[in-house]
C-alpha cells in the first residue's frame, strides 16, 4: 500500500508525469518487439525457409537413434530463380570467377586479338582479371602475328610473346627512324645512328661497298649532297630480333624510275642501344631483269 500511495503520489506531482509515462512505453515496446522477433525466428525454423515447405519424417530404429528425410517443395517459380541466383554469386565469390575467366582460352585470345598494341597495355592496367587476360601469351602472340608477320610461328620467345612483341616494335621504330633521317638528310643524325666500329659495312643501291665506320659515314655524305629529296615508301617490313642482335628486311619503292629496291639492316645492342651495324639496298629484278640476270650468269 506504501508503494501504490507513492507512485500516486509520483504520478500525481506534474514534474514527473509525463517522463514516466514515455518510460512506461518504451519498457512496453521493447517487450512487445522482443516477443515479436523470437516468434518469427520460431516459426522460421520449424517450417517456411525462403519460401520452402519441409515435410520431415522421423525414422526411428531399434527404440534409439533415427534420421531425417527432408522434402524440399519449392512451389514458387520466382524463389527459384531467386535461389539459383544467389548459388551462382555464392560460387563466383568463392572460386573467383567471372565471365572473362568461365571463356575458352580460345575466344578470350580471338577477342583480345581486336585490340591494338596501346588498347591492350590499357586493358592490363585497369583491374587485376584484364591484367591476367591482357598479359596472356597466347593474346601478344596473336598481336605480332597481326602487327608484324607470320613467319616466325614456330618461334617460342626465352622471355614470352609480350616481351617479344616489345623488343620488335622498339626495333621497328629504330628502323623508321633511320628512313627517317635520310628523308632530312641529317649528317649528324646518321653518325649517331651507326655503331663506331671498324667492321661495319654499307652497300647503297648502286652496288658500291664501303666498309667502317669513317667510310660508310662519307659515303652517307655524298649520297645526301647529290640527293635531293627522296620520296620513298616502305613495305613489307619484316624484323628478327636476338639477344642483343636484329635485322629487318624491307621493300622500299622510290618516285624514280629505278623501281623498288630490296633493303635489309642490321643493328647491334651496345650500351644500352641499338646500333646499326649493316645496311644492304639493292634494286628488286622484276620479270624480265632476272632472265636477263640468268642469261649474264
Amino acid at each position: 500500500m506504501e508503494i501504490a500511495s507513492s507512485f500516486t503520489t509520483v504520478l500525481s506531482s506534474q514534474p514527473y508525469f509525463v517522463p514516466t509515462i514515455v518510460t512506461a512505453l518504451c519498457l512496453l515496446l521493447t517487450l512487445f518487439a522482443f516477443t515479436t522477433v523470437r516468434s518469427i525466428s520460431s516459426k522460421a525454423s520449424k517450417s517456411d525457409v525462403n519460401g520452402c515447405d519441409f515435410a520431415a519424417s522421423a525414422n526411428k530404429k531399434g527404440g534409439g537413434g533415427g534420421g531425417c528425410d527432408c522434402v524440399c517443395k519449392c512451389t514458387s517459380p520466382e524463389m527459384v530463380e531467386k535461389v539459383n541466383s544467389a548459388a551462382v554469386i555464392a560460387a563466383e565469390r568463392q572460386t573467383g570467377a567471372s565471365m572473362m575467366e568461365q571463356l575458352v582460352p580460345e575466344i578470350t585470345t580471338h577477342a583480345l586479338s581486336y585490340l591494338d598494341y596501346p588498347s591492350l597495355c590499357r586493358l592490363s592496367m585497369t583491374n587485376t582479371l584484364m591484367r591476367k587476360a591482357a598479359n596472356d601469351d597466347n593474346a601478344w602472340k596473336a598481336l605480332y602475328h597481326k602487327d608484324f608477320t607470320w613467319e616466325q610461328d614456330s618461334v617460342t620467345p626465352a622471355n614470352g610473346w609480350k616481351a617479344y612483341y616489345a623488343a620488335t616494335r622498339a626495333i621497328v621504330n629504330i628502323n623508321t627512324e633511320f628512313f627517317n633521317i635520310i628523308r632530312e638528310r641529317s649528317l649528324p643524325a646518321m653518325s649517331r645512328f651507326w655503331l663506331n666500329a671498324d667492321f661495319v659495312k654499307c652497300v647503297h643501291a648502286s652496288g658500291e661497298l664501303f666498309s667502317g665506320y669513317n667510310a660508310v659515314i662519307q659515303s652517307w655524305q655524298l649520297a645526301f649532297n647529290w640527293e635531293q629529296g627522296v620520296n620513298f615508301q616502305v613495305r613489307d617490313v619484316r624484323a628478327r630480333v636476338m639477344s642483343d642482335m636484329a635485322w629487318v628486311s624491307m621493300k622500299t619503292f622510290v618516285d624514280m624510275d629505278s623501281g623498288p629496291f630490296n633493303v635489309t639492316n642490321t643493328f647491334e645492342f651496345h650500351n644500352g642501344r641499338w646500333y646499326m651495324v649493316h645496311h644492304h639496298s639493292s634494286v628488286m629484278a622484276i620479270d624480265g631483269d632476272v632472265e636477263q640476270q640468268l642469261v649474264h650468269a
